[in-house]
């Protein structure tokens, strides 16, 4: 099956173009103030509708055009758009031009996401949606999801080790387990979560992303299980004509290093992309080291203007430390004792995909994708255990996008289909904590996970000012579960299945090109994972036939815009209501070390997020962003109407850059974080924390060199806070304990590349 499936990848990728009696054009976009080159601007001969977007040096080619006399458009985001006429094409020859092109604010209008399964101008959009492009990216060095989303309210995040690894929270949902759960990510449109729910940041390449694309709120409607508070796309850039590459390295305390780089280039609708990294830290705490190395390629055929094929594969070889947790005294001392003498993780990781996309006639456009992923991971985040896994999954979509007039209005609608099939052969060892010694098999078995969704989303134009946007899903979730460790009553081999409808209604009314005002109302599903139900968490946990999915009903009103296209704000109120959350316990008196997962009942999560951007000038800018978050149980037996552990109240976050003329840009960052408590039954409570960090960066003619501050006033802060009750075997009395894992000190990253 393997050999039949590369065997059609080579023959698509074997094409030849046929040569024509044509000409070219190339050159270079520039901004017109600064003289810095313009990176990703679209380039577009307006009569033949044949174009190329600039690399990131500025520059772009476009071959095969016909001889003649041509209009020729330039098009970025952040400037005005640039015209030149009466640009001749001869046969044979290569025609030179050059865009000057000023700088102005962004519209909200002209921004485009494809989160929403199409390309829509986020004015069209009834949820909360946020955008990272380029420069924002650029900041974070494309060193680890949390850095890149600090512009996003009502994120909380767990960089526990600072490295590629995070745990990401949309609106305090998901933080009951060890990795991120509750969003979906997806790598250009292609989900990287695990059918159980799980995202392991490593898989993301933020080195090569151009944009990521934020929609807030369920997505179940369109992308079934798992994207229960929203769902991240991250958009990598796309090959351009010619020859192009980049070369970085960055260093950085405890020897944290990166090297990393790509050659990209294309000619005759034929592009490609080859990549590279190495990352390696020794970290901050004892035995926190990590390093990884990864691959990638992207090979992209653009049979016409409406016919695309392209196929991705990244190999991902990543080790990572896990030094355990500090008590409050080694907290506040700072010590950097490791509590684990073994703990870590060895995981490799394998991720291939295959996308067809057409169009006919404009009003019709088909997507078709097949994925295949492979991950084999050992390792425990504890030193009582080790656990190995192996998880093939197999999966794809189709889906159509009619477009066309109802009632005089414009009307799109989509109709898709998906499935996935996910197979996961695991086995988990006692261990030593002493010593190390691996001991016996405590579990061992086959998890068959089988999914199959059908939607159908309509969007209306309701006037020329509103947008009405309904859509429905219908999935189906099969379980199976082989033990393959006991047997007889012992045996806890099971089946099961869980099918869910996953509703949405949502609008979008602009009364002006300004403004938009936006809500929506919509229904989210996330089934509990196969180790949650038959042979208890992958951490160790209790085996729970009887677990039930979580549910949750958003309802949310906003509003977007911008004020004379100098102020960008988004404002937006909603509340969640679950039924079924799942949570993690410890029951010292059923087992002192091992969770039991259980739906706690009710939970209500409401609150309040807003951002703003504002420029005085198109070389100084400022951000702030704030959120407030009420998440309770409702009248739960066990909990009454508290709090849920690790929600703060209150988060903010605020920044200013400004780019001076000469190439070079200064930014400086604020980040705080309000109390919160540590455990579900509000007995102890962490005191929250604020962050400044410090950037300059100086780019010119491709070259790039860059100083990074963390943690500028050496904050004594915990990326982890947990408290649970511990089991003393002798008095038969519980007590609490608190746990921490230490943010960095002051640190410090340096980076130099060149684009070429």
């Amino acid at each position: 099956m393997k050999i039949y499936i590369l065997s059609i990848y080579l023959l698509l990728f074997t094409v030849a173009a046929i040569a024509q009696n044509t000409g070219s054009v190339y050159g270079t976009v520039i901004n017109e103030e600064t003289g810095e080159v313009i990176s990703n601007a679209e380039i577009l001969i307006k009569e033949i509708s044949l174009g190329t977007v600039a690399s990131e040096n500025g520059s772009f080619e476009i071959k095969n055009i016909k001889p003649g006399i041509y209009t020729i458009q330039s098009h970025a985001l952040g400037y005005t758009s640039e015209t030149l006429t009466n640009i001749e094409v001869e046969s044979g020859k290569n025609t030179k031009i050059k865009f000057s092109m000023k700088a102005s604010n962004i519209k909200l209008n002209e921004i485009t996401i494809s989160a929403a399964k199409i390309e829509k101008t986020i004015d069209k959009i009834g949820s909360p949606v946020y955008v990272m492009g380029l420069k924002e990216i650029e900041r974070t060095e494309g060193r680890n999801i949390e850095e890149a989303l600090i512009r996003v309210p009502g994120v909380f995040t767990e960089d526990r080790y600072h490295n590629e690894t995070n745990i990401v929270s949309f609106r305090g949902v998901g933080l009951h387990t060890h990795v991120t759960s509750g969003i979906l990510v997806l790598v250009d449109g292609v989900s990287l979560t695990e059918a159980m729910g799980r995202t392991d940041f490593e898989g993301v390449d933020l080195e090569n992303a151009e944009k990521i694309e934020i929609l807030k709120g369920p997505v179940s409607a369109l992308y079934g299980p798992n994207g229960i508070t929203g769902v991240m796309n991250v958009v990598e850039k796309t090959p351009k004509e010619g020859l192009h590459g980049k070369v970085k390295a960055s260093y950085g305390s405890y020897n944290s290093t990166t090297l990393s780089g790509n050659i990209n280039g294309g000619k005759n609708g034929f592009s490609y992309l080859i990549k590279g990294k190495y990352f390696n830290t020794d970290g901050y705490l004892d035995r926190s080291g990590s390093k990884s190395a990864r691959v990638g390629l992207k090979l992209i055929k653009q049979f016409d203007n409406t016919e695309k094929l392209q196929f991705t594969a990244d190999y991902i070889d990543a080790d990572m430390d896990l030094p355990g947790t500090l008590d409050r005294e080694q907290f506040d001392d700072r010590s950097t004792e490791a509590s684990n003498l073994f703990a870590g993780y060895e995981r490799d990781f394998l991720r291939t995909n295959l996308v067809y996309t057409q169009s006919f006639g404009g009003n019709i456009n088909l997507f078709t994708n097949i994925y295949y992923r492979k991950s084999n991971g050992k390792g425990f985040y504890a030193d009582r255990a080790l656990a190995e896994d192996d998880i093939n999954s197999l999966g794809g979509e189709i889906r159509s996008q009619f477009k066309h007039e109802l009632f005089g209005k414009k009307n799109s609608i989509i109709v898709g289909f998906s499935m996935l099939n996910e197979k996961n052969d695991d086995e988990t060892f006692s261990r030593d904590t002493e010593t190390g010694k691996i001991g016996a098999l405590t579990s061992a078995g086959n998890s068959n996970y089988n999914m199959f969704g059908a939607y159908i989303e309509d969007e209306f134009m309701l006037t020329d000012k509103l947008a009405i946007n309904i859509g429905i899903r219908y999935d189906l979730v099969n379980y199976d579960w082989t033990d393959n460790l006991n047997e007889g009553e012992f045996d806890t081999s099971a089946s099961t299945s869980i099918s869910s409808f996953s509703p949405k209604f949502g609008f979008a009314y602009n009364p002006n090109e300004s403004l938009t005002v936006f809500g929506n109302i919509a229904r989210g599903f996330r089934p509990p994972q196969i180790s949650q139900l038959f042979v208890g968490s992958s951490y160790g946990g209790i085996a729970n036939p009887d677990l039930k999915p979580e549910y949750l009903t958003n309802y949310e009103l906003g509003v977007r815009g911008d004020v004379n296209n100098k102020l960008i704000y988004q404002a937006s109120f909603y509340m969640m209501d679950f039924t079924d959350q799942i949570s993690s316990e410890i029951i010292p008196e059923i087992d002192p070390d091992t969770p039991v997962y259980k739906n706690i009942g009710k939970t209500k999560h409401s609150g309040l997020e807003t951002s703003l951007e504002y420029y005085f000038t198109n070389q100084f800018n400022i951000y702030a962003n704030y959120s407030y978050l009420n998440a309770r149980f409702n009248d739960d037996q066990d909990y009454g109407d508290n709090t849920l552990r690790k929600t703060p109240h209150n988060m903010f976050n605020t920044g200013l850059s400004y780019r001076f003329k000469f190439g070079l840009t200064a930014s400086l960052d604020y980040k705080f974080i309000d109390k919160y408590y540590m455990d579900n039954e509000e007995a102890m409570e962490y005191e929250g924390y604020s962050l400044v960090n410090l950037k300059l960066m100086y780019k010119r003619n491709g070259f790039m060199a860059s100083v990074a501050v963390n943690n500028l006033f050496d904050t004594n802060y915990a990326t982890y806070a947990y408290a649970s009750k511990e089991y003393d075997r002798v008095t038969h009395q519980t007590y609490w304990v608190d746990k921490y894992i230490p943010g960095w000190p002051v640190n410090l990253n340096t980076t130099i590349s060149y684009n070429f």
